[in-house]
């Protein structure tokens, strides 16, 4: 589900960069495209945003063989056609021209501020949470993460959110292997007196929930903070002696949720 849902926001990235600079091919593919992985996270669970389908404990909804073939197809057909849109976008020289060194901010700056995810650039994959907290199965694409190019311009930015066929072989390699048993398993009442940190990784980037319960086993304090918190300094950064113009395509390299700020 979070692999569907870094396909389609980073196919939609994408499509809105390349709108900004007037290539219209791949704004117009992209746009449909994130609509058809949007539709395969519905196909899972019902809404294409993936409301209900995760549940304390497991998922809500398992996924049988009819409908693994089909999610399986639609997956292969959409994959090809980004594949496509993107090879249009990345092979004009007019793009490239007007991408490279745009919005760049160096990699100590990075560093000191504090920046995650795959906005910090190529290099900033090692600090994804998934990569400090490897998975015991090799077939995460998280424990196939390899540094990169050390600049952290909007290229790089790209090409670091950009890393959808590794998205694409997961969801395949996890559909093949899915286990058999229930999908959900009893947790049980939540425990009182208790003090709990999760780190899990987004499209963004790290996203870290803080619980407290009370002596009641009740929820006394519940906090988020979205990756928006650590990379909003980085736009005002990257947009330092920068021509006015530069700004739409710096924010969307970022894409950063406007909300995530202030939580």
């Amino acid at each position: 589900m979070l692999e569907l849902e870094r396909l389609a926001n980073h196919t939609g990235d994408l499509g809105a960069l390349a709108g900004d600079v007037g290539f219209l091919p791949t704004a117009s593919y992209c746009g449909r495209l994130r609509g058809d992985f949007l539709n395969l996270t519905a196909l899972l669970c019902g809404s294409r945003f993936g409301r209900g389908m995760v549940r304390p404990g497991g998922v809500a909804f398992d996924l049988e063989e009819g409908r693994r073939q089909q999610f399986l197809e639609r997956l292969e057909s959409a994959s090809r056609d980004v594949a496509n849109a993107v090879d249009l976008l990345w092979n004009s020289a007019s793009v490239n021209a007007r991408f490279e060194g745009t919005g760049t901010v160096s990699p100590e700056t990075s560093v000191a501020w504090g920046s995650s995810g795959p906005r910090r650039g190529p290099a900033g994959w090692s600090g994804m949470c998934g990569m400090i907290f490897r998975p015991a199965s090799s077939a995460s694409p998280r424990s196939r993460f390899r540094r990169g190019r050390r600049e952290t311009s909007l290229p790089a930015r790209t090409c670091g959110g950009w890393k959808f066929r590794r998205s694409i072989a997961f969801i395949r390699e996890q559909i093949a292997s899915f286990p058999d048993g229930p999908v959900r398993a009893n947790v049980g009442a939540i425990k009182p007196g208790h003090f709990v940190v999760t780190l899990v990784e987004g499209w963004r980037g790290e996203v870290c929930h803080t619980a407290l319960t009370n002596d009641e086993g009740r929820f006394s304090r519940y906090k988020i903070v979205d990756p928006s918190f650590h990379n909003w300094t980085g736009l005002a950064m990257s947009l330092r002696d920068q021509q006015i113009s530069d700004f739409p395509l710096c924010n969307k390299s970022f894409n950063l949720s406007y909300c995530g700020h202030d939580l």
